[in-house]
């Protein structure tokens, strides 16, 4: 059982059912934005959203792909029209689902290190959980000054609150499903029966 503040977690949710890989290939001809927070990387990070803000579910992707208002209705978007298998896995999560996108950050390329301010489960309400769909072991994801021993085809809480950042040395881009989502006590449980998890120093 988790006590103190968390760094990272990973959560037994299975999703090898869901054969992601094909709506991956489908995904790949789809529309991707560069992330926007520019100063916040350096060669190619982008992303397509999946879940989206009601206002904006007709708009451009950028629009889709971001937060921009701290308080907005999240809704299906256009793009999982065209990927029913990540559709199911989404609607299969036991929590309200904010935010969800395809991150892609390609070879060569690097997360600097950064906060979301407040975006932990010690912190706030909302949660982020990461599924590794596409990772090589030239990859590191660190929180918190801690590598986060992700592979692919395996699911992660990230504190997002602290410090992280990521380096793709490799020469095949890293794709996560990113979930932004309200944490209920399905959540609370998944972290508590985690058997590979960190604090925050």
């Amino acid at each position: 059982m988790i006590t103190q503040s968390v760094a990272y977690a990973q959560l037994s949710i299975p999703f090898g059912e869901f054969k992601l890989a094909e709506d991956l290939l489908v995904a790949e001809q789809c529309c991707w934005v560069d992330h926007v927070n520019e100063n916040d990387y350096q060669g190619k990070w982008d992303v397509l959203p999946l879940n989206v803000p009601k206002e904006y579910v007709d708009g451009h992707p950028i629009l889709q792909s971001f937060m921009l208002e701290p308080e907005c209705a999240w809704v299906n978007g256009p793009n999982l029209t065209y990927l029913p298998a990540f559709k199911s896995l989404l609607g299969s999560l036991k929590c309200d689902i904010l935010s969800a996108r395809l991150m892609r950050l390609h070879p060569h390329s690097s997360i600097k290190p950064h906060r979301d301010i407040g975006l932990s489960i010690e912190k706030s309400a909302q949660i982020r959980i990461h599924f590794c769909l596409a990772c090589s072991a030239d990859v590191e994801f660190c929180v918190d000054g801690q590598q986060v021993p992700m592979v692919a085809n395996t699911c992660w809480y990230i504190n997002a609150d602290a410090v992280h950042s990521v380096k793709n040395k490799g020469q095949l881009p890293r794709i996560n499903l990113v979930v932004d989502c309200v944490a209920n006590q399905w959540i609370y449980n998944l972290l508590g029966a985690s058997v590979n998890a960190a604090e925050v120093s």
